[in-house]
């Protein structure tokens, strides 16, 4: 939703405080009664698409309203209707933060996490034993389907109330849900994925699970660089990792069993998991405990033992009293007979054969071995470019081996010089005037990508995702320019995504900082996670150069221009003017940073570009504050 309104229908409008998917929520006063509320946005589309997501939001709607009145976990519906291309929901408005930027600045105390998880499973004891009839639908439980942090406000003294019931629509009719429409894939259920996106209780037990765990690890359970290997990820029912040495073993044993690979294994419902956080914190066993979970890493099939010890060992280790010796006589040992005369002649042939073939694969792995080592010398004079070449061979000479014994060289080889080259890539970016293009993020993220198939060095994996980063940041900027702005924000996404496990995979390293510094400014257009990028990167021991001064100069130009064309939207309204005011800070800040660097790039220029629109803005700001200043004296005798 791109544009910025001063009122709808008896709603004005103060400033816009989330969005999410097609919606946007802003604080708004009710003129009637001069209360605020949160005022959700939907546009009133003609597409497919958009009436399917309306109709969930006005189904969610009433979903909400009649559902407050038995819970205290869900924000009060003052009203909704449709005025101005826009089906609006005035709720309370929630003072507080969401759980998502709450968990952002940190992992909670084990007892914090328990108290908003037990909150969680009371609004879910209602939701799911609730029956209502709306529009002559009969509704017998009410799945949320759609829990993740950014859905949960946390209010003063960690109350919670649950957000967001759109997704509600599909509760009524065939309790499915497209994977394009709804939810997001780190909080669903193998189940959901399995059966297509079929909706029942079991979703939202699986995401309090994962809610659990993230809260009390600050991280989140399921993993991955996209949303098809999430997918596989979570589909692989695969134990999660554990969260961590300072976490009780008592939570350890509830997250364990909320997210176990069985259903079966899992609580039956929200009664349940409440009823052993309530022991937890009171400090009795809970049944995930005597049930065995967490399940020690023993009782995994990986580990387990898959030769038996000898009997006489363990027996050994059993006793406690002597054993009387007892004396056996001599056991008396008898060789088989020989062959016969007339099959022995067959015995030595295969004999010969079995030698032949041992002798065809020693010379087979002998000129593997040489070709190899021919190789592994060349291969270290190797540029960007020729390294498919070098890996194209290597994966001929591999499919002759059957031992692999003589492409351990090679393989060393080329990983190293894998690394070696990708690394000048990374390097050449982080200069002050890179030369580094797409085609070379390409030819590093394919050589890396090889080297990373036959390496577990973690270091190759973070310069894979980095040079992954870029190639996504390339792609967003593209389809930006084109206007593509849903597939541009997939991009950016990924591009975020990428260089934040960069940098997990290989700590105190700047580089994906600055990747993250560049997708903010101008791909999200957010110079102030792009300066707070920055700002780790420094930490990290980057000393910052003049391109990242352009940078910012540029997010800070982008912000003014943002404020002013929003400002074109509020002509003549009281709000015109503080959007004016806060595009002069902008530009001010944009000019102030330009001018410090006005030998690199188009500095001056832009500067020039900056100043011009600063003056016009403040010609407009003085022009607004005369008219002011003569209204006002206009009112006196």
């Amino acid at each position: 939703m791109q544009t910025v309104f001063n009122s709808v229908g008896p709603y004005e409008i103060s400033g816009e405080i989330g969005r999410g998917g097609m919606a946007t929520v802003f604080l708004a006063t009710d003129t009637r009664c001069g209360r605020q509320v949160a005022l959700k946005l939907v546009p009133t589309g003609t597409d497919r698409e958009a009436r399917e997501i309306l109709d969930a939001e006005q189904w969610g709607a009433q979903l909400q309203e009649r559902f407050c009145a038995a819970s205290r976990f869900v924000p009060q519906v003052y009203e909704h209707g449709t005025a101005g291309g826009y089906f609006y929901i005035a709720m309370e408005y929630l003072e507080g933060e969401n759980l998502s930027d709450a968990i952002a600045r940190g992992p909670f105390a084990p007892e914090r996490a328990v108290a908003v998880t037990t909150q969680l499973c009371e609004f879910l004891e209602a939701a799911h034993g609730f029956e209502m009839t709306i529009d002559g639908q009969p509704l017998r439980s009410l799945v949320h389907g759609d829990l993740k942090p950014r859905n949960i406000r946390v209010l003063a003294g960690d109350q919670i109330k649950v957000l967001d019931f759109g997704i509600a629509k599909a509760l009524s009719l065939s309790r499915k849900v497209t994977k394009n429409d709804f939810g997001t894939f780190a909080y669903l259920s193998p189940e959901w994925f399995e059966s297509g996106g079929s909706i029942d209780a079991h979703v939202d037990l699986w995401a309090v699970g994962v809610l659990l765990f993230e809260m009390a690890s600050g991280v989140q359970p399921f993993v991955a660089p996209d949303t098809r290997r999430l997918e596989d990820r979570i589909r692989s029912r695969r134990p999660v990792t554990s969260i961590g040495p300072g976490c009780p073993v008592a939570l350890r044993a509830v997250v364990s069993k909320l997210l176990a690979p069985s259903l079966a294994d899992r609580y039956a419902d929200a009664t349940a998991i409440r009823a052993d956080l309530e022991s937890l914190t009171a400090g009795r066993p809970t049944v995930a405990e005597q049930q065995g979970w967490p399940k020690a890493p023993e009782d995994e099939p990986a580990t387990r033992r898959t030769r038996p010890e000898l009997a006489v060992d363990s027996e050994a280790t059993r006793r406690s009293i002597p054993v009387p010796r007892v004396s056996v006589p001599p056991a008396t040992v008898t060789l088989p007979p020989l062959p016969p005369a007339s099959r022995r002649p067959r015995f030595r042939r295969l004999r010969t054969v079995l030698l032949l073939i041992v002798m065809a694969i020693v010379l087979n792995e002998y000129s593997v071995g040489v070709r190899a080592g021919r190789l592994a010398a060349d291969v270290r004079t190797r540029e960007l470019d020729e390294l498919a070449d070098a890996w194209n061979q290597y994966d001929r000479l591999s499919a002759r081996s059957g031992l692999h014994i003589g492409l351990v060289g090679l393989e060393r080889a080329l990983v190293r010089q894998s690394t070696t080259v990708a690394d000048r890539v990374i390097g050449n970016y982080r200069t002050p005037t890179p030369t580094v293009r797409e085609a070379h993020w390409r030819m590093a993220r394919a050589a890396l990508a090889r080297a990373a198939s036959i390496s577990s060095d973690d270091r190759i994996r973070a310069a894979l995702r980095y040079s992954e980063g870029h190639l996504h940041r390339i792609n967003g900027e593209a389809r930006k320019t084109r206007r593509q702005a849903g597939d541009a924000q997939h991009e950016f996404m990924d591009a975020v995504a990428a260089f934040r496990e960069a940098a997990e995979l290989r700590p105190n390293w700047p580089d994906p900082f600055l990747g993250l510094m560049r997708t903010f400014i101008y791909g999200l257009e957010d110079v102030d996670r792009g300066a707070d990028a920055l700002e780790q990167a420094q930490r990290l021991g980057y000393t910052p150069t003049d391109r990242e001064t352009v940078q910012l100069a540029d997010g800070y130009r982008s912000r003014g221009d943002t404020f002013v064309k929003t400002a074109r939207t509020l002509a003549g309204s009281d709000k015109e003017q503080e959007y004016l005011t806060r595009a002069v800070e902008a530009y001010r800040e944009a000019a102030d940073r330009y001018s410090k660097v006005l030998g690199y790039g188009d500095a001056a220029r832009s500067l020039r570009m900056t100043q011009r629109s600063l003056k016009q803005v403040e010609e407009r700001v003085t022009e607004l504050t005369n008219e002011s200043d003569s209204s006002d004296d206009a009112r006196w005798p």
